[in-house]
């Protein structure tokens, strides 16, 4: 009988073994890839069919068109932006250095490109290097060149919402910024306090390889950067008659046109990448570009083009990015980058409001409408780099995009939330529309469609001269500030906690608060900071019937440190609102006020209240507990032994 059991429990196994193998086997079949299932599923690269290599040879079309070009030949070799189907990293520039005498000068991981000079006679080799998918060419950009204020209703929307561009920074990617300029140089035009208005500044063009936003001061060796640099953000000291649309924004420099205001692709997407990398530590929400490629290679630049699609990363990393249309005036005009999809693209306007004779036209070369809006871009009156307080006038729909930056800069104030696909779309909802007819205009009629005399009965719609029409700024930041809650400028908050002057930022310790006052019946505080993927918090020590309420530096510390991308310690923005019930079942908002602060010690806030005495404690009662025990029990064994004695 034992040999029989023995038996039946080996046989029992191996029957056990066997059902859970078959239980299995469709687990396994689920986890096992097949080959021939993801070829089919898996998308297709970008490269497979573009527009920027027709003859599909792995050789975009603007190399070809451009191979003996004395302007970007050199040596026998051509500025070259090289494609990877990967992110490429230093082994594959190691290859391009082996085989194909690459000349290194930029990695773009944004999008999956490095950037740099291969010979001429080696394009067709480096097109066969494993990974390589395309090769393009490294063009160059060029410069694209208060009554602004009071035609798109700027002024209105100060008066009416308090909004000045407080708490948003804003990119502005040209010939740099000259930070001595007294429009520039300072948020409060106090030479006594330490605020500077340019938090960063990066030098691709000179100085490529510091890259923390420090190292450089601000420096503008053209103009034309610090000219749309004082539209969108200046002061407008020391006379304060041309302050830009929102002069309390803050700015990032980055300084991709030489001082002749041109710069190679590979600069100007060195420098869009940097504002990628640094959009968490710098808050950056908006980036003005005015600049874009010449002639026909901007013209018939594809929607694949790499600064397209660097433009278009750019947005998908949560900055709106506003690109001027050009001025190459007439239809079919608007390329690279002012062609990318996800980008704002800005036609000029004229003083009347009417379409400007050198603002260039859509459609782009996929044939998608463009310009999005318009903004005023003749004779704006800005900063003249290098004169310490003058100004000076330039036209063209450089000077137009920045204006519209600025509004955009008021609309995150009103609402940090929003996202660059919903500042547009406000943006254009609350335009004013323009028919390309518009004021019997010739270049507006230059440009129309052969069905735009439609427009005269039918909706409006976008069209290629005007896009959704002139930007009206207090409408916009009406739409951003009632996303969710109505706009109720009766209810205020007022910050008691007063800058130190130290960079007008207020100084707080993890045992630190900002300190506020409330009027007009806030029933609710929220807070949150500025950075780009924070949320609203509940103040819920605050009651509906307090006047005055604190937000404690902890708490805002415990807030950011699940942030990605900052230092706890340094400064950062903090906006505050009050919300109440209405009379329609739904909740107004007060409007928000932004206040700036530099936490300061905040490791101590991740160390517990007297953090010694608890662990001395436990010690203590740990080593006394064993104690007792040792002599409870000596004195039982003692005892037992008197006992037995």
């Amino acid at each position: 009988m034992g040999l029989v059991g023995a038996v039946l429990t080996k046989l029992g196994n191996t029957i056990s073994i066997a059902m859970i193998f078959l239980m299995l086997v469709p687990t396994l079949g689920a986890v096992i890839p097949v080959d021939a299932e993801v070829s089919e599923t898996s998308e297709a690269g970008w490269w497979v069919d573009t527009t920027v290599d027709r003859n599909k040879n792995g050789i975009g079309d603007m190399i070809e068109r451009h191979i003996d070009n004395p302007i970007l030949l050199s040596e026998g070799t051509l500025p070259i932006i090289v494609d990877f189907d990967h992110t490429p990293d230093e082994t594959d520039v190691i290859m391009l250095e082996q085989q194909v005498d690459y000349e290194h000068q930029f990695y773009l991981p944004a999008i999956d490109a490095v950037a740099g000079r291969v010979p001429v006679a080696l394009l067709n080799e480096a097109t066969e290097l494993p990974g390589v998918v395309m090769l393009e060419l490294d063009g160059i950009m060029t410069i694209q060149n208060g009554d602004a204020v009071a035609l798109h209703g700027v002024d209105t929307a100060w008066d009416e919402t308090g909004y000045d561009g407080s708490g948003s920074t804003v990119a502005i990617i040209d010939t740099g910024i000259d930070g001595l300029h007294s429009s520039l140089d300072d948020q409060d035009d106090d030479p006594e306090t330490n605020d500077p208005k340019v938090v960063a500044f990066y030098d691709p063009v000179n100085n490529p390889s510091l890259t923390n936003g420090t190292e450089v001061f601000p420096y503008d060796d053209q103009g034309h950067g610090s000219h749309c640099a004082g539209t969108t953000a200046g002061t407008g000291a020391p006379t304060y008659e041309n302050p830009g649309m929102a002069p309390q924004a803050k700015l990032v420099g980055v300084k991709v046109l030489d001082s002749g205001g041109s710069g190679s692709f590979a600069v100007v997407m060195a420098g869009m990448q940097w504002t990628i990398d640094n959009r968490y530590q710098y808050n950056i929400r908006v980036a003005s570009m005015s600049l874009g490629a010449f002639g026909i290679i901007e013209w018939t630049s594809s929607e694949e083009d790499s600064v397209n699609r660097m433009a278009n990363d750019m947005v998908y990393n949560d900055i709106t990015l506003f690109i001027a249309a050009g001025n190459s005036a007439g239809r079919g005009t608007i390329g690279t980058p002012g062609s990318a999809e996800d980008a704002i693209t800005i036609g000029a306007l004229d003083k009347d409001s009417s379409i400007a004779a050198y603002s260039s036209q859509g459609p782009t070369e996929e044939n998608r409408v463009k310009p999005n809006i318009a903004y005023v871009g003749s004779d704006v009156m800005s900063v003249a780099h290098n004169t310490g307080d003058g100004y000076t006038a330039f036209s063209g729909t450089s000077m137009a995009t920045p204006g519209a930056a600025g509004v955009a800069a008021l609309m995150l104030q009103a609402n940090p939330d929003i996202s660059p696909f919903e500042v547009r779309n406000f943006m254009q909802e609350t335009a004013e529309y323009r028919a390309c007819t518009y004021m019997g205009d010739a270049a507006g009629i230059d440009g129309c469609d052969d069905n735009d005399a439609q427009n005269i009965i039918t909706k409006n719609r976008q069209n290629n001269v005007y896009g959704h029409g002139e930007v009206r700024a207090l409408e916009s930041v009406l739409a951003a500030a009632e996303k969710y809650y109505t706009f109720d400028s009766s209810m205020q908050i007022a910050i008691d906690s007063d800058p130190t002057h130290d960079n007008s930022h207020t100084h707080l310790t993890p045992k630190d608060a900002i300190k506020f006052t409330t009027t007009g019946g806030i029933e609710t505080i929220q807070w949150r900071s500025n950075h780009i993927v924070d949320d609203w918090t509940n103040l819920h020590s605050y009651e509906k019937t307090d006047t005055d309420g604190n937000i404690a530096a902890i708490d805002i510390i415990h807030q950011l440190e699940h942030l990605p991308g900052i230092n706890l310690d340094g400064n950062h923005t903090i906006s505050i609102r009050g919300l109440q019930s209405n009379s329609s079942g739904g909740h107004s908002s007060s409007p928000l006020v932004t206040i700036d602060i530099m936490l300061m010690d905040t490791a101590s806030a991740f160390i517990p209240e007297s953090e010694e005495t608890p662990a001395f404690t436990f010690l203590a009662v740990s080593v006394a507990s064993a104690i007792a025990l040792f002599v409870n029990q000596r004195k039982s064994e003692l005892d037992s032994i008197y006992e037995e004695d």
